[in-house]
């Protein structure tokens, strides 16, 4: 069942959630090439600009799961964190009728 993930990051500190771009570019240029991936869409609140929302497809939950697990995947998000404070949630939903 094609999985949609919905990945909510919000800065602390007075900044914006914008400075995570390049983070969240790099992090799609290597999700593109995972098995399973569909498509990944990034949304930046216009009422709270310290919070991003990405929502990524996948074919299937594992695919999802393995892509959790690639280290480089794993750097980039500690990295984030630490430069800009951010607090990471992942929400994993089913697409379409069950």
């Amino acid at each position: 069942m094609a999985t949609g993930i919905l990945i909510k990051r919000v800065i602390k500190g007075d900044g914006n959630a914008k400075v995570l771009m390049p983070h969240l570019i790099e992090l799609r240029a290597l999700a593109v090439r995972q098995p399973g991936y569909i498509s990944g869409e990034s949304f930046f609140n216009l009422d709270n600009p310290k919070e991003c929302l990405v929502i990524s497809r996948w074919t299937a939950v594992e695919h999802w799961k393995e892509w959790m697990r690639n280290p480089r995947r794993i750097e980039l998000d500690e990295n984030m964190e630490k430069q800009h404070g951010t607090k990471t949630e992942y929400n994993i939903y089913g697409i379409g009728l069950w």
